[in-house]
Order: structure tokens, then sequence, then C-alpha cells
């Protein structure tokens, strides 16, 4: 990196804090950045130099920022890094400009600008937290700012199956004279629990947005890494009521199917079926809640069997009451004769077992579109969780997640 008996530009007066500005360089030559230890960025024709010490001890204490821009003059990239002493933070941070958009408005249509900023620190070499900050602007005299924010930070080891992050999320809309609104949550994840979460704290602008702010952890993109089906998974098993947590199996086969439920008590998803494809969410929340629905119907069964013979409680009375003894006692028959799709495909489709499980899927369905319009609804001037699938494959934060995977 840099060595300070090459800087060129004179030490300005130093502050009450003991800091400096040591250099101040615009508009480098590219060629240039190699020669100072950098990697230079894709598209990349200039950059920026500037470095601060600080605490009085320039030579240890300091901070170098370098700006890439491209032809246009915009920013590309920036680095920063921080040293004090032995201890050494790295940031870097990469801009993007969307494909412009617009929305109508009373009978015009209104431009929406968008930059992507991903983040990723290091502190002595190893990565402590990524980020994708998305800001998106109304092209109007005062226009609506919104902006959204992914933040994963590095947690801690808790034994030899678990390992915590912290995963902040936040979407907040902003006018100049209006009340900004928004939705800051905080959750601690398990990384090696796909998708297993628990929510520690969450601000919202208005009570109304707290339903909203509840379902926040399923916003993510499908990704071959299955966090939105885990999520989306466990949000339909909270709904059932199920007591035995069934396992989840999310596979990738090229077929027809998508998904199972297996009589051992588990829910597996395919993320290849070829009915999937087409409209990832919607179609995978539907599948993933048809499949809970028969883990629920499985479980009341058995439920009703240990009724009968005295070893029920108050909860199975209550659930088991919910769906009715007879109707449970007809699934059960339904499944003892169960009809394959193959053999029969009315048949399959007329039996009661998976009549009731249709239902269950229409219902998920349901609650993630009510989702979806109360999102859009409340912050209407774009945002990066909203449900358009992405120019490409859907992918959970692309460039992040590879990053988090070497956690």
């Amino acid at each position: 990196m840099l060595n300070l008996n090459s800087i060129r530009s004179g030490i300005t007066g130093i502050t009450s804090k003991g800091a400096s500005l040591l250099r101040k360089e615009k508009a480098l030559n590219i060629a240039k950045a190699a020669e100072e230890g950098l990697i230079i960025p894709k598209d990349a024709v200039t950059y920026d130099a500037v470095r601060v010490g600080r605490n009085f001890n320039h030579a240890e204490n300091y901070t170098d920022v370098f700006t890439f821009h491209d032809s246009n003059g915009n920013i590309i990239k920036r680095y920063i890094k921080k040293v004090d002493g032995k201890d050494i933070k790295e940031t870097v941070r990469s801009y993007e400009d969307m494909a412009s958009d617009e929305f109508e408005t009373g009978g015009q249509f209104v431009g929406i600008n968008t930059r992507k900023i991903r983040s990723q620190v290091r502190e002595n070499g190893n990565l402590t937290s990524v980020s994708e900050d998305v800001f998106s602007v109304t092209d109007e005299v005062n226009p609506h700012v919104t902006h959204s924010k992914r933040e994963v930070i590095r947690g801690n080891e808790k034994g030899a199956y678990r390992s915590t992050n912290y995963e902040n999320i936040i979407l907040e809309q902003r006018r100049h004279g209006e009340q900004p609104i928004f939705i800051k949550n905080k959750y601690e994840v398990d990384r090696y629990g796909n998708g297993s979460h628990q929510l520690l704290s969450s601000e919202v602008s208005s009570p109304e947005l707290k339903p909203i702010a509840e379902n926040t952890y399923l916003l993510p993109y499908v990704s071959p890494h299955s966090k939105f089906v885990h999520r989306m998974t466990h949000s339909c098993l909270d709904d059932a009521n199920i007591i035995a947590t069934p396992e989840i199996v999310v596979y990738k086969e090229t077929s027809k199917t998508g998904g199972y439920f297996s009589r051992d008590g588990v829910v597996n998803i395919n993320l290849k079926s070829s009915r999937d494809l087409s409209q990832p969410r919607v179609k995978l929340t539907e599948t993933i809640a048809h499949e809970v629905e028969h883990a629920k119907w499985d479980e009341r069964c058995t439920q009703l069997e240990l009724q009968e013979i005295g070893l029920g409680d108050e909860f199975f009375d209550k659930v088991i009451a919910e769906l009715g003894a007879k109707n449970i006692k007809r699934y059960q028959r339904s499944v003892n004769n169960y009809i394959p799709h193959e053999v029969n495909p009315r048949g399959y489709r007329n039996q009661y077992c998976e009549q009731v499980a249709f239902e269950g899927g229409k219902k998920g369905v349901r609650k993630y579109d009510n989702l979806e319009e109360s999102l859009n609804k409340t912050f209407p001037f774009k945002h990066s969780f909203q449900f358009y699938p992405p120019k490409n494959n859907e992918d959970d934060l692309v460039g992040l997640l590879s990053l988090l995977r070497s956690f």
C-alpha cells in the first residue's frame, strides 16, 4: 500500500483531535492504482486518493480513501482502509445505478432513479459484515426518497452446530414536509439453521405497519440456498399450530413435482420444478403451504388416535375440534387409499386429502399476496424488497450471500 514518503501533498493544519489532511489527489490515471497495490475494478477510468492522519501519530494512525470513477465520472467503487497501529479495518463499497423505472400518479408518469450500494467490511482480514443499501428517488421537484437496507453482521460461534449472525432490515420512505414511514427490524439468525431466526427488536413509524414488519423476514428473493423456502415454511408451520415441527428438505430435480410430504414427517420442496420456475415466489409459496397442510393433517390424525385411547390433552381437544374428528378420519381413510397423480390425475385431485392440501396452498398464497399488497401500498415508490423478480434468476442478495457463506 501507499508509503508515507510517497505523499506529495503538503500536510495541512492539525485539528484539536489530531486529524490532518495528508493527501488529496483527484482524477488520477487508473494505471497508477496498481502501483499503490489496489485492485482495479471493471470499467474504472480514473480514481481519487485521500489520506487523513489521526491521533497526532500519522505514521501509525491514518485513513486512506480511494474512489474509482467510470468514463462518465460516476463512482463505481470506493475502498476505505483505517489503520490504528496493528488494527486494520477495510471497507469496500461498490455502486451500481439500476435501470430507471416509473409509476403513475394522477394520470401522469413520474420517473424513479435507483442506486444500489453494496459493502463488505473486514477487520484484520476477517469478514465482519456485509450490507446492501438501495436508494430510489422520484423525478419530482419535491422527491420521494426510499431507502431499503439489509445488513448481516457476524456473530459468535455457539457450539459445533450453531453459529449466530445478526441481520438488520430497514425500509423507509421520506419526503420533505411529510412524516417519514419506516420499518426497522433486528434479527438473530442461526447460520446452520437455514432460515431459522428470532426477532430481537422491531421499530415502526405507526401501529399499522406492525403486521408488515412481522413478515419482513420473508422478503429476500428465492435463492439456490433456499432461505425463502425455509422462511416461508416456518411461517406456514407457525400458522398451522404444529407441535412436532417437521424436517424441511430442499432439493433440485427437474420434474413437474413441486414437492411432497413424506409420512416420516418431512416436508420436501423442489426448487427446480417446472411449475415453480415461471413464478418462483407464488408457486413456491403454494407448494410450501400445500405440503405443510399435509403435515398438519397428518399430525391431527395422530392426535386423534391418542385422544381416542385416553392420551389426549386440552390442546389436542382444541386443534381436533377446529378440523372436526369426522373430517380427520376422512382424511386418514383418503391417505390409506391414496391415488397417485401419475395413476389417475382426476382421482388424485378429487381425493379428500389432496383437496384440503390444495385449499391450504391457496391460503398460503393469499397470505403472501396480502403481504405484497400491503407492502407496495405502504411504500409505493419502489424498494429493493418488492416482489418483482430480478432480470436474471432470483437470488438472495447475490453478492452478499456468497460472502456470508465464508463466515
